[in-house]
């Protein structure tokens, strides 16, 4: 079993949060939105690129991707994701939701799977149980005997 730990309490620090979408338009309503809740906010339009950012030491407290993107899809770029970076949150978004995928994303920890379009209080709504799941998730390890 993996152990996650977040750096700090969520209202101390300035989370960043990564997304992934292949589409022009949702990266900038997803980002609008985001910086609006004051998150920083990294945008990348493919798996792979953002795979590279993250392999060059980039560290991000939420990830949240499209399932279907040209090369790498949703599935492929979070399982790669989880090879180096296990612990932290994933939203996985699609216009192409059926029941394998939703059970495929719960096996790689996906903390939600959301159907588009998604609205913007139901991101935001989503983006904040995420963090606080993490920050939660750390409380409870930090009472653990390991």
């Amino acid at each position: 079993m993996t152990l996650c730990y977040l750096d700090m309490p969520i209202s101390k620090k300035t989370k960043t949060i990564l997304v992934v979408d292949d589409e022009p338009e949702n990266l900038r309503s997803y980002e609008e939105i985001l910086k609006d809740m004051d998150y920083r906010v990294l945008t990348q339009s493919s798996g792979d690129a953002a795979l590279a950012l993250l392999r060059d030491g980039v560290t991000v407290d939420l990830v949240i991707t499209d399932y279907r993107m040209p090369g790498m899809n949703g599935m492929e770029f979070l399982t790669e994701l989880r090879r180096f970076q296990p612990c932290v949150p994933a939203i996985m978004i699609t216009a192409y939701g059926n029941i394998e995928t939703y059970l495929n994303s719960v096996s790689l920890g996906v903390f939600e799977y959301v159907n588009k379009p998604i609205k913007k209080e139901e991101l935001e709504r989503i983006v904040k149980h995420a963090l606080l799941h993490k920050a939660s998730s750390k409380s409870a390890s930090d009472g653990e005997q390991l």
